[in-house]
């Protein structure tokens, strides 16, 4: 028997962490079925380049010996992801979804580079973003840090698209500004059925890959009347 079965006092209960479940059912299929961005090559010129040995060697025979040396860009991982958690009110319970997707994108290989940031309502009504959740957390800077006019930053917003910057058309306005730079995409958490009652309207398709003629990479919508765009 225990202390507290004689009257020595009430036993004491100790804190145990038990592990949550994860929101995510089948995060392995998930990071599979991310993997062709692996392959995403941005429009502007890699920032990383290395000796191609072969190229050199053969311009500096044709030199008489001289050595020229020839470089070779290297465009893998150039891109940047900024995941962005629409901080609404409506948005608070997928921080833990939020969580698991940065843990998802950082693992995947394919980014030089992932940020995490808030969007946010603004003193003026505006996007706003931060690196907290809460509005007072951290400071709020304008909405213009997720552009990149390089193209290499990949924009994917978490959103359910029914909060107060999508009432007055602010997160329409951002997502379009953010797309004519480079790929902006919304995660829509909340089931297909409801996606209709948001304040972004749906148009389902197919997205494809394609090249550009200086060797980037676009990416193509085609949708179920077969038109591409």
């Amino acid at each position: 028997d225990g202390p507290g079965a004689h009257g020595a006092g009430p036993a004491r209960a100790l804190p145990v962490g038990v592990p949550a479940a994860p929101v995510l059912p089948a995060p392995l299929e998930l990071q599979r079925a991310l993997r062709p961005l692996q392959g995403y090559r941005s429009p502007a010129t890699p920032l990383r380049s290395e000796l191609d040995e072969v190229a050199t060697a053969e311009v500096s025979a044709r030199a008489g010996g001289l050595i020229l040396p020839v470089r070779r860009y290297l465009s893998r991982r150039d891109a940047r992801l900024q995941l962005v958690l629409d901080a609404s009110s409506s948005m608070r319970v997928w921080g833990r979804l939020f969580a698991e997707l940065a843990q998802i994108f950082s693992r995947l290989g394919a980014f030089s580079d992932v940020q995490v940031s808030h969007l946010h309502q603004g003193p003026d009504g505006g996007p706003a973003v931060s690196r907290s959740a809460d509005p007072y957390g951290a400071p709020l800077h304008a909405a213009d840090r997720l552009s990149d006019p390089t193209g290499r930053r990949i924009v994917v917003l978490v959103s359910d698209c029914a909060g107060p910057l999508w009432h007055g058309g602010h997160a329409h306005r951002l997502l379009h500004h953010l797309s004519r730079q480079g790929p902006a995409v919304v995660l829509q958490p909340l089931p297909q059925r409801m996606w209709n009652r948001t304040r972004l309207p749906v148009t389902f398709g197919g997205l494809s890959r394609g090249d550009t003629l200086g060797g980037g990479a676009v990416l193509r919508v085609r949708t179920a009347s077969g038109a591409a765009e």
